[in-house]
């Protein structure tokens, strides 16, 4: 298939944690911090295809979000300007794997932060339900036909079904 892969919604690649895997000790590498990375995202989901974009989790102290962005850009990544700099940080960029550049969306917050419990719980919902995670593919593909490739009207069109997830998670966990 031709065209911008970030385009597309593919089926499940198994190197994914692989990737990550690799991701994940280049960060600990170049970040002097402590800190803890995970894998988020679709990707992050065996079974669950997507955009082909490893989605990381850096989780570190508040003090020290900022930092660890300009490391990232030193390496490539490109902070995105609308990032609430004292809460979370978005950073992507390109990630040689295999002679194969992925994409990768690095969030950046702190332990405990909104962002860190939601990703989570977003990500180990669709692990526990598998038959959510299958859905959540399909639907997927029927949004990003929608969108007609518009990422922004495809993230629109995601964010009751994530809204939903999340309550499900949070109900679960209450039991």
């Amino acid at each position: 298939m031709s065209g911008d892969p970030h385009l597309r919604v593919e089926p499940y690649n198994r190197e994914y944690p692989k990737i990550f895997k690799e991701i994940r000790l280049w960060i600990l590498q170049i970040i002097p911090f402590e800190i803890e990375v995970e894998h988020v995202g679709s990707t992050a989901i065996a079974g669950l295809g997507g955009r082909e974009i490893i989605d990381v989790l850096i989780l570190a102290d508040r003090k020290h979000l900022r930092k660890i962005a300009h490391l990232l850009e030193v390496k490539g990544f490109r902070m995105n300007p609308q990032s609430n700099l004292e809460e979370k940080i978005f950073v992507s960029g390109p990630f040689n794997y295999k002679n194969k550049k992925f994409h990768v969306h690095i969030h950046i917050t702190f332990f405990g932060s909104k962002e860190h419990r939601e990703k989570i719980m977003f990500r180990d919902y669709l692990k526990r339900h598998p038959d959510e995670a299958r859905r959540y593919y399909k639907l997927k593909k029927q949004w990003m036909k929608k969108a007609r490739k518009n990422i922004s009207k495809y993230g629109e069109l995601k964010s009751s079904f994530i809204t939903e997830i999340l309550k499900k998670a949070r109900e679960e966990a209450k039991s």
